[in-house]
C-alpha cells in the first residue's frame, strides 16, 4: 500500500503539474464552483447536531460560562477575560489547581459577546427553572444554551469547509472524478460525521478546540496562499490567525511543525531554506508574543514548582515513571481504538476508569509497538514523500501536546483531544477510497469505484447513525452522566457527577414525591462509589456530606448521621465547595438545622468528639467555630466552657477584635 500510494502520488504530480502550478490555475470564484459542497456540509452538520439546540448547560460549561463572572458581564468582562487566567472568573482567584493553570481567552470572549446580545440564565441552577416552566412543551423548547449550541454547530461546519478548502490546495481536482468522489470532499465528510467529535461539538466548552482547529487551519491556508502569490499580506494574515489559534487553545502549537511538514511534503523542490524557514519565522515570533502574554498573565511558563496532589487535577501522582509511560501508551492506544470504532464514547476517562498501567501488560506493549512502528514509519515514509507517512506525522504532530507523554495536562484523556488530530486519520481513509482501493480493485469503467462505495456508505451510515444517537446524551447533567457512567464505571468523577445530578434531580421534585427519595438513596450510592475508587476525592465527600443529610430526612437515624459526620470532618478544611449563601460546608449547614436543646444528648458528645480532635492538631479556628455551636446546645456544660474560656483568654477578651484562628490556644481533651 505505501509503495502504491507513494507512486500514485507521483503520477498525480507528473499529470497534472506542482501542486503550486494547480494551485495558480484556479479562478477566484472556488466557492461558487464549490456551492454544493458547502451546502452538502452546512445541511449535514445541522442535521447531525440539530438535537443539541435542546441541550443544557453541562459539565465545564458552568466554569466557563454560567457561573463566570467575567462572562457574564458581557461585552464588559472582556478586559479581564483577556488578563486573567481562564479559570478565575469561576474561582475568583487563580488556583493553579493543573500543571501550566490554563490561558484560553478566546471562546470565552465568543462566550461573553454571546451574553451581551442574548442574555442567558446567570447561574446554572437557573436553566433548571426555565426548562420546569416550559416542561409542558419541551420538545419544542428550545434550553436556555440553544444559542450556544447553535453558534458551535456554525463554528463546526466552519472548520470542515475550512478543512475542505485547505485539502482542495493540496490535492487538486481530477477531471475523471465527480466532485463526491474526491479525496478533499471525502476526507472533510467524514470528518464532519465522525462521532468522536460529539464531545467538543454538544459541549458548549469544547469550543476552544473547534476555535483552535479554525485558527491553525487558517495559518495553514494563508501559508499556502503565500506560496501562490508570494504575497506578504497573507503572511501577516497567516500570522494573525496563528495567534487567534493559540488564545483558543494550546494545541495550535503543533502548527509550527505541521505547516513545514506541509509544505514540505506537498511542494516540490521545497527544500530551500526560504520556502520553509520564512513562515515558520512568521509563526514562531507570534508564538514568542504569546508566550510573553501568556506569562505575563499566569505568572510563570510551565508550573510554579509546586507538585500537584490532587489525583483528579494529576492522575499521575504516586506513579513511577515507568507506571506513568505504560498509562500514558495505553490510552494513546485508546485513541486509535476510538478512530477506527468509535462505539463506546463517554466524556469522562478519570481515575481509575484508566487502570495504572505497567510493562507486563499487554496493553501497553502493543501500543508502544504500534506507535514506535507509526513513528519510524513516518519518518521513513516523509523522506519519500508518501501519503500516508504525512497522515501518520499530522496525526502524530497533533496528539503529542495532549498526549502526556512531555507533561501532564491534568487527565489521562479526552475524546476532544483528538479533534485535530482526526484529520489525519479522514484524510488515511479518504485517500484509499479514491486512490488506493479503486487501483487495486477493478470493477470496470464506473467513475466511482464500486468497494471503495460501499465502504463509503458503511462509514457514512455508521458515523452518522452513531453521532445522532450520542449528541441526545448531552441532554442534560443527569442524561449525560448515565450514559458516561455506562462506559466509565470506575471513574470516581463520573460516579460523583451522576450522584450529583440525580441530587439535583430530586432536589427539584417535592418532598412528598417517592422519585425524590428513591433518587436520594441512589445518589449516595453512587457518591459512596466514587469516595471508595478515590478516599481523597474530597468534591465527593462534601457531596457525600450533603446526601447523608439528606438521607437522615426519611430514615431519622441521627446517630448513623453522626457517625458519618465524626468520619468526614478531620478532612473539614478540604471540603472547599462551599454554601454560596452561608459560606459553610453541608455539615456545617446542617448541624445548625440540628442544633437544637432536643437533640444535645446526642450532639454534645458529637462536638466533644471533633473539638478534641481539632485541639489534636491545633486546628484552633475549627475549634473555635463548633464551641460556639456546642455551647448554643449544651450552655451548662463545664467543659465546653473551660475551652470557650481558655479560647477568649488566649485571644484577648471580647470584642478586643484579637483573630483566634492562628493562635495556639492552650486548649484540652475531655478529661484531659
Amino acid at each position: 500500500m505505501a509503495k502504491q500510494a507513494r507512486r500514485d502520488f507521483k503520477n498525480t504530480e507528473k499529470s497534472n503539474g506542482s501542486v503550486e502550478a494547480k494551485s495558480l490555475q484556479r479562478g477566484p470564484s472556488f466557492w461558487r464552483s464549490n456551492r454544493t459542497v458547502a451546502i452538502v456540509f452546512g445541511l449535514m452538520g445541522f442535521f447531525l447536531y440539530f438535537y443539541s439546540l435542546n441541550c443544557e448547560y453541562v459539565l465545564d460549561d458552568q466554569i466557563v460560562y454560567t457561573d463566570n463572572k467575567f462572562v457574564q458581564k458581557g461585552m464588559g468582562g472582556i478586559k479581564d477575560i483577556l488578563g486573567k487566567e481562564t479559570f478565575v472568573g469561576y474561582f475568583g482567584e487563580q488556583k493553579d489547581l493543573i500543571t501550566g493553570a490554563r490561558y484560553r481567552p478566546l471562546s470565552l470572549v465568543t462566550f461573553a459577546i454571546e451574553h451581551t446580545f442574548f442574555k442567558q440564565p446567570q447561574y446554572a441552577d437557573e436553566q433548571r427553572t426555565v426548562l420546569k416552566k416550559n416542561k409542558h412543551k419541551e420538545d419544542l423548547y428550545l434550553a436556555p444554551a440553544a444559542v450556544g449550541h447553535f453558534n458551535n454547530i456554525l463554528l463546526y461546519i466552519l472548520s470542515t469547509l475550512l478543512l475542505f478548502r485547505v485539502l482542495s490546495m493540496l490535492f487538486p481536482a481530477e477531471e475523471e472524478n465527480p466532485w463526491y468522489f474526491t479525496v478533499p470532499f471525502l476526507a472533510s465528510l467524514l470528518f464532519l460525521l465522525h462521532p468522536i467529535h460529539t464531545e467538543a461539538v454538544a459541549n458548549i466548552k469544547g469550543r476552544d478546540e473547534i476555535l483552535a482547529f479554525i485558527g491553525s487551519f487558517a495559518a495553514m491556508f494563508y501559508v499556502l496562499k503565500w506560496k501562490e502569490n508570494g504575497s506578504n499580506g497573507n503572511l501577516i494574515a497567516a500570522a494573525i490567525s496563528f495567534f487567534l489559534a493559540l488564545l483558543a487553545k494550546e494545541n495550535a502549537i503543533t502548527f509550527m511543525a505541521v505547516i513545514p511538514l506541509t509544505q514540505y511534503f506537498f511542494y516540490r523542490n521545497e527544500a530551500n531554506a526560504r520556502g520553509l524557514m520564512k513562515p515558520f519565522i512568521w509563526l514562531f515570533v507570534v508564538f514568542l508574543f504569546y508566550l510573553l502574554i501568556r506569562y505575563r498573565v499566569i505568572g510563570y511558563f510551565v508550573g510554579t514548582g509546586k507538585e500537584i496532589t490532587d489525583i483528579l487535577n494529576n492522575p499521575f501522582y504516586g506513579m513511577t515513571w515507568s507506571e506513568r509511560m505504560a498509562t500514558v501508551f495505553y490510552t494513546l492506544g485508546l485513541y486509535i481504538k476510538l478512530l477506527f470504532f468509535p462505539l463506546h464514547l463517554a466524556h469522562d476517562y478519570y481515575p481509575y476508569q484508566i487502570p495504572k498501567m505497567n510493562w507486563s501488560m499487554w496493553p501497553s506493549i502493543l501500543s508502544l509497538v504500534v506507535y514506535a512502528a507509526l513513528g519510524i514509519f513516518a519518518l521513513w515514509g516523509l523522506m519519500r514523500k508518501n501519503i500516508f507517512a504525512y497522515c501518520v506525522a499530522f496525526y502524530l504532530a497533533t496528539l503529542s501536546i495532549v498526549s502526556n507523554v512531555f507533561f501532564s495536562v491534568g487527565t489521562f484523556m479526552n475524546e476532544r483531544f483528538v479533534y485535530l488530530s482526526s484529520v489525519g486519520f479522514c484524510l488515511m481513509i479518504g485517500y484509499v477510497l479514491v486512490k488506493v482501493l479503486p487501483k487495486w480493485i477493478h470493477t470496470g469503467n464506473r467513475k466511482v469505484n464500486l468497494v471503495s462505495a460501499i465502504l463509503l456508505v458503511t462509514l457514512v451510515g455508521a458515523y452518522s447513525a452513531r453521532t445522532v444517537l450520542r449528541v441526545p446524551d448531552w441532554k442534560s447533567p443527569l442524561s449525560l452522566n448515565s450514559s458516561a457512567i455506562k462506559v466509565s464505571p470506575n471513574s470516581a468523577r463520573a460516579n460523583l457527577f451522576m450522584g450529583t445530578a440525580l441530587f439535583n434531580e430530586a432536589k427539584a421534585l417535592p418532598k412528598d414525591d417517592p422519585k425524590r427519595k428513591e433518587n436520594m438513596y441512589k445518589a449516595q450510592w453512587f457518591v459512596q462509589k466514587a469516595v471508595g475508587i478515590v478516599p481523597s476525592y474530597y468534591s465527593a465527600i462534601h457531596m457525600l456530606s450533603g446526601l447523608d443529610a439528606e438521607v437522615y430526612g426519611y430514615d431519622n437515624n441521627l446517630d448513623t448521621l453522626l457517625t458519618k459526620f465524626r468520619k468526614y470532618m478531620p478532612d473539614r478544611d478540604n471540603l472547599n465547595i462551599e454554601d454560596p449563601k452561608t459560606g459553610a460546608v453541608f455539615m456545617d449547614v446542617y448541624l445548625r438545622y440540628l442544633n437544637s436543646p432536643e437533640n444535645a444528648t446526642k450532639l454534645a458528645p458529637f462536638y466533644k468528639d471533633i473539638i478534641s480532635g481539632f485541639i489534636e492538631k491545633k486546628d484552633n479556628k475549627n475549634v473555635q467555630r463548633y464551641l460556639v455551636m456546642a455551647l448554643q446546645i449544651a450552655p451548662q456544660d463545664p467543659w465546653f466552657n473551660e475551652q470557650m474560656s481558655k479560647v477568649q483568654t488566649a485571644a484577648g477578651s471580647p470584642g478586643s477584635g484579637q483573630n483566634t484562628g492562628g493562635s495556639k490556644l492552650p486548649l484540652s481533651k475531655p478529661g484531659g
